[in-house]
């Protein structure tokens, strides 16, 4: 099917302007130290920016829009490694030909929204596209949403209108579910909250123990169990993240979801997994295939890297007219990719034990723990991660020595970000774009700043 208007003379000039944009893109491809001519021109616009908004950045990043594979391109002219993705959603890396062509393609539609009353042909038929993806499951039904927060909240509507009067939610500590109203209220950082109302009844539980595996089931149950003589008949679902992002990237074993599933089926409590951080990012395209939980789950929420937000849910959860809706489903570049991407990722050698994300797993972990046991002994004190989701302690693993390697790492050429606290982690959210070349660079500069700040 296709989109928006064509004739030979539109198609002969988008193809023209993508091999142009290609090849100016392909430029950015090392890292760049500032140009002390731009350097002002970004400081002048970031302190606009920080007065208008009222709080500032994390780091002195404002994008030109130009870069390419694993590199981006700041205002001050300096180019860096780009290992966080915007938070993870850049998968791909940099100016894709994927990216690229949705661009362009979507500029022949008439209009930029896809909505949720009046909706694209082109959603319809990634809806179909998404659902073939989860065949193995219960899960019948996907909704798109404007957000990976609002995913969890259109999820939580869908869960409390089918559980009615039960409303008590069941989450794990060190979670992160969002920042909307409601999904603040099942994220385990109290400071994410402050000053804010509790307004959802929510018992947090021991995720996975990475420090003792052998009893971490155990914990989590008689957790579960105490929770449960309490509020017996209150409970409409647990929430988890099979791999806990903000936390580190701390996951567990199959057997152990197993186990915490079947007790939460036993007592007909709706099993809801938020998958927002870590679609397309594990060993298979959803973690819960990974883990072979299909069988379970009863509501998954996306976002982030399938550039659109929403939630699979069985049959059993469609909801009366009227309960959930939303103007905004997706920008029609956004469906446009989403779809290219998924087709892109089953044909191609991604996932499976042989394919592209197990393969960056086992590459950085093994530099890291060569690092770990040869230049920077004693300063690497936990390193782990699952996919293309690392993570790794420096020194005391404090907020503090964390955020200190993280900006020397910056200085350095190389954007990463923290997760957890106490301990605070170093976090790669690891595009697919990278080669051997661009891997051997990158753990120069990570030997390199560990040594430079411990």
């Amino acid at each position: 099917m296709t989109y928006g208007v064509h004739t030979s003379d539109i198609e002969n000039l988008i193809n023209r302007l993508f091999s142009s944009i290609i090849l100016e893109q392909r430029k950015y491809n090392s890292i760049k130290p500032a140009d002390s001519n731009r350097r002002q021109i970004q400081n002048d616009i970031l302190d606009i920016f920080k007065k208008n908004r009222g709080i500032g950045l994390y780091y002195d990043y404002i994008s030109t829009g130009r870069g390419h594979g694993p590199f981006t391109e700041l205002v001050d002219g300096s180019v860096k490694y780009d290992l966080i993705g915007s938070m993870g959603i850049n998968i791909l890396g940099h100016s894709h030909p994927l990216v690229i062509r949705s661009h362009l393609e979507t500029a022949t539609c008439d209009t930029t929204i896809s909505g949720n009353l009046l909706p694209h042909s082109n959603q319809a038929v990634l809806t179909k596209r998404l659902l073939e993806t989860v065949t193995k499951s219960r899960l019948k039904h996907f909704w798109f949403a404007g957000s990976g927060s609002f995913a969890n909240d259109l999820a939580l509507k869908l869960l409390w209108q089918k559980s009615a009067p039960r409303r008590r939610i069941i989450a794990f500590e060190k979670a992160f579910a969002g920042r909307s109203i409601a999904s603040q209220n099942i994220t385990w950082n109290t400071s994410y909250r402050e000053d804010m109302p509790s307004l959802i009844d929510v018992d947090f539980i021991p995720h996975f123990d990475q420090s003792n595996p052998d009893k971490a089931v155990s914990k989590t149950l008689r957790a579960l169990d105490k929770l449960y003589k309490q509020h017996s008949d209150e409970y409409c679902a647990l929430i988890i993240e099979l791999v806990q992002g903000e936390a580190g990237f701390v996951f567990g074993t199959k057997e152990y979801y197993r186990k915490i599933f079947e007790w939460a089926r036993q007592r007909n409590i709706f099993i809801w997994i938020d998958e927002i951080q870590t679609v397309t990012r594990t060993h298979e395209l959803f973690a819960f295939q990974m883990f072979e939980l299909d069988d379970y789950v009863d509501v998954v929420t996306i976002g982030k890297t399938l550039q659109c937000c929403g939630v699979f849910y069985t049959s059993e959860l469609n909801p009366k007219p009227g309960l959930i809706g939303g103007t905004f489903a997706a920008p029609i570049v956004s469906l446009n990719l989403a779809h290219k991407m998924l087709e892109y990722f089953q044909k191609g050698n991604f996932h499976g034990p042989e394919g592209r994300v197990v393969e960056l797993e086992k590459i950085f972990l093994k530099k890291i723990e060569h690092l770990s046991g040869g230049t920077c002994s004693g300063k690497i004190s936990y390193f782990g991660g699952i996919g293309t989701m690392i993570s790794f302690e420096i020194g005391d693993s404090s907020e503090k020595t964390t955020w200190k390697f993280l900006s020397q790492l910056f200085n350095n050429g190389i954007i990463a970000f923290s997760a957890g606290k106490n301990p605070t982690r170093v976090r790669f959210l690891l595009p697919l774009s990278l080669t051997k070349t661009h891997i051997d660079e990158i753990f120069t500069i990570i030997e390199k700043t560990i040594n430079q700040v411990i």
